[in-house]
């Protein structure tokens, strides 16, 4: 009876341990995608369900910043500084790819829908990792219609602590299937509200050009 039973118990083991692999593999297969093409499409920052924490203003002591000037300005500012200072924030040398498409069409759309009322908060928020694939799968079709595209999904900017959180997110294009995801943090610098957020974002895609080979395993 007890050989029996530890026979059982062995296939046990034996069956998880092999689930486990499997499960394993499957996260490699898919993030392999990432690091064998030669282009990745932009799809920018994410806002949908980021929070701004603290008491932002509009730049160099000026009046307070609200939802409403979040959503309608400074988000869309951020975006199109990325896209147009290609040099400053160098996408291309952090996934080591020949080349940036950029594609920003579907996330300008959900971040104009961004609840104004409820971004600016006291408290830092949170984005559980199982959240973004929803997220992702809430996009509408770009001009690429496949291919790997990358989008930074804000979970935080945070003036008190001067930190921002994001989750950089991979996924394919066609099924919207997320290959990749890895949180990142960064500290802002610059002058001014603009550049001071957007130089967190720089620092995000330089510690991305540092860890990239220990990315690909």
């Amino acid at each position: 009876m007890l050989q029996i039973l530890n026979r059982i118990k062995m296939k046990r083991i034996i069956l998880l341990t092999l689930a486990i692999s499997s499960i394993g593999l499957t996260k490699a297969q898919n993030s392999k995608a990432v690091f064998e093409t030669h282009e990745i499409v932009w799809y920018g920052l994410d806002f949908t369900k980021a929070k701004f924490v603290g008491q932002f203003d509009q730049g160099m002591g000026a009046m307070p910043a609200t939802g409403h000037d979040m959503r309608t300005k400074w988000i869309p500012q951020w975006n199109a500084l990325i896209a147009k200072e290609k040099t400053n924030f160098p996408l291309n040398n952090a996934f080591d790819v020949d080349n940036i498409a950029y594609d920003m069409g579907p996330v300008n759309t959900i971040n104009s829908k961004i609840d104004a009322s409820a971004c600016m908060v006291f408290n830092p928020g949170t984005i559980d990792r199982k959240e973004i694939d929803g997220m992702v799968a809430k996009y509408t079709a770009g001009e690429k219609k496949d291919g790997i595209a990358c989008v930074f999904i804000v979970e935080n900017f945070d003036k008190g602590a001067e930190n921002a959180s994001i989750y950089v997110t991979f996924f394919d294009i066609a099924s919207k299937k997320v290959l990749l995801c890895q949180k990142e943090e960064g500290k802002p610098l610059g002058v001014g509200m603009r550049n001071y957020w957007a130089g967190s974002v720089k620092s995000i895609i330089k510690q991305i050009q540092k860890d990239w080979r220990s990315w690909k395993g």
